[in-house]
């Protein structure tokens, strides 16, 4: 009877019990950041364009340097081929085995304009030399440019072409690197400029026979190409180069900046221009102006002492005691609210700045004795310095700015249900703000806006409006369904903060500690099945 009631037991156990749902479910609540970002001035304006004093206070530094002069503009030198054409005298004669026949100084003359060159050293560049030959011999030529020297040695070709005849004749090119040449370029006498002076000898075949040559005959032919021929240095004189240009400067202030008015403490401007050519300089501002394309409007510069005056600067020189020989001279501008209107310039929220400009080499004309210079990578620059104190007054300011962003393993979010958002805002910043987000798609569309409910509250500050602290603010964001979906599609986050100083317009300095601190946490119920 034991046994049979066990029996009965088991069985009940196996078959009596059945699942009331073959997928169990489970929902789990989760919270985790999806942004954390800290930002101080530093990261507003980039690391590079911030000086920071002892107490702590920051300067804005803008710092550019631009070539105003390329070397095309002073000189170009363009490919030239020079023939070396001989044809034999009106009688006839035998030629001997080993025999030189022909041996000749010979000129290039350099397609430079009014430049009078005595010295170059090329930094690249070939010369090409093609040579016929229809006489009835191997003919062996050396070709040299005698002035033309590196590492002490003359440029040198040596080169043969094989017997032929008016009917069938044979041909010979080569091309040869010119590169590292220091070519002295007064010819023969010393007293040409622009030239280069060449010698070609020709000698029969040392293992050849006697040939005959008859009146008229060719003796030589042979061409001499210069192959994108580009100095590194010339010296000699330069000519009256010019330039005009318009530069152009993008700041980056404007662009960022969407609305808004600003009021600056001080600000001054250092425009240097760098003189590295060895010739006199003349330059001419005519104009200076801030341009803000979201207003449209436009601030030009009113300094006497930079707009409309010619500004003469004078040659650069070699001393060659120095490890870097080459001493440019500067002549600089300093602006400021004293002696120009540049502060409304800046505060005019420019995302560009514009000048024109025209420059000019040896106005005064030869007056070196032709002892003028030029490197070709170290020419006139000019150099725009911006420093102003980030002691501002901010009125109704937004920044704007747009992101990259991207979800990893998207698919993992199909059993998340509605979710809140939470910012998390630390704020070190002595005023408050509001934020809103844009979610942008694939075509650059909005898809939706996030505007968050509540000010991030500033931070404490003393009577000199200087943070004392941090203030912590918590902001709900509530994320449905439907928009959950939406950031699948995103790809950029668009970003808008909207900020007054207190007092305005009370100038509040920044300083080095400033920054805040967000985290955006999703808190939702993932769903596992």
């Amino acid at each position: 009877m034991l046994k049979k009631l066990f029996l009965l037991f088991v069985l009940w156990s196996i078959f009596g019990c059945k699942k009331e749902n073959d997928r169990p479910q489970w929902d789990i609540e989760i919270l985790g950041p999806l942004l954390k970002a800290s930002i101080g001035m530093a990261q507003l304006v980039g690391d590079s364009s911030i000086i920071t004093n002892s107490d702590g206070a920051q300067i804005l530094n803008y710092d550019t340097l631009i070539s105003a002069f390329e070397i095309d503009s002073i000189y170009e030198i363009a490919d030239t081929t020079i023939p070396t054409v001989v044809i034999f005298p009106a009688f006839p004669s035998p030629i001997n085995p080993n025999t030189p026949f022909y041996s000749n100084n010979n000129t290039i003359n350099l397609g430079v304009g009014d430049l009078q060159l005595k010295q170059a050293i090329i930094q690249s560049g070939k010369i090409r030399l093609s040579i016929k030959n229809t006489l009835k011999s191997k003919i062996f030529f050396t070709y040299t440019i005698p002035r033309a020297k590196k590492d002490g040695l003359a440029f040198t070709v040596n080169a043969s072409v094989d017997s032929g005849s008016t009917s069938y004749p044979k041909f010979f090119t080569g091309e040869y690197d010119f590169t590292g040449y220091d070519i002295d370029l007064t010819g023969v006498t010393g007293n040409l400029t622009n030239s280069i002076t060449y010698n070609v000898e020709a000698r029969s075949d040392p293992n050849g026979v006697v040939f005959n040559v008859a009146a008229l005959d060719t003796m030589v032919n042979l061409k001499t190409t210069l192959v994108d021929i580009s100095p590194s240095f010339v010296k000699g004189y330069l000519g009256q180069a010019n330039t005009h240009e318009l530069r152009i400067e993008n700041i980056g202030v404007g662009g960022l900046i969407k609305n808004g008015t600003i009021l600056l403490d001080s600000v001054k401007m250092n425009l240097d221009i760098i003189n590295y050519i060895g010739a006199d300089a003349q330059a001419n501002i005519s104009f200076m102006r801030s341009v803000n394309n979201r207003t449209g409007n436009t601030v030009n510069l009113n300094a006497a002492s930079a707009i409309n005056h010619y500004l003469n600067i004078n040659r650069a020189y070699i001393n060659p005691s120095l490890t870097d020989s080459l001493v440019p001279t500067v002549y600089s501008i300093q602006l400021d609210r004293n002696n120009s209107n540049f502060k409304s310039l800046l505060e005019n929220i420019p995302d560009k700045i514009e000048y024109d400009i025209d420059l000019n080499i040896n106005p005064l004309g030869n007056i070196s004795g032709s002892n003028d210079f030029v490197f070709s990578n170290r020419l006139l620059d000019t150099r725009l310095q911006i420093q102003m104190p980030l002691s501002f007054g901010l009125n109704q300011l937004v920044l704007a700015d747009t992101l990259p962003f991207s979800i990893n393993n998207a698919t993992n979010f199909d059993p998340i249900g509605p979710i809140t958002l939470t910012l998390i805002a630390d704020n070190g910043f002595p005023f408050d703000m509001n934020l809103q987000l844009f979610l942008i798609d694939s075509t650059q569309s909005i898809v939706d806006s996030l505007l968050i409910p509540d000010y991030i509250v500033a931070a404490p500050y003393d009577a000199a409006y200087r943070a004392t602290g941090i203030s912590r603010s918590i902001i709900p964001i509530q994320f449905d369904e439907g928009r959950k979906k939406k950031l699948l599609s995103v790809k950029n986050v668009g970003v808008k903060i909207r900020f007054n100083t207190p007092d305005y317009p009370q100038l509040i300095q920044f300083y080095s500690n400033y920054r805040i601190d967000i985290k955006l946490v999703a808190d939702g119920t993932y769903s596992i099945r």
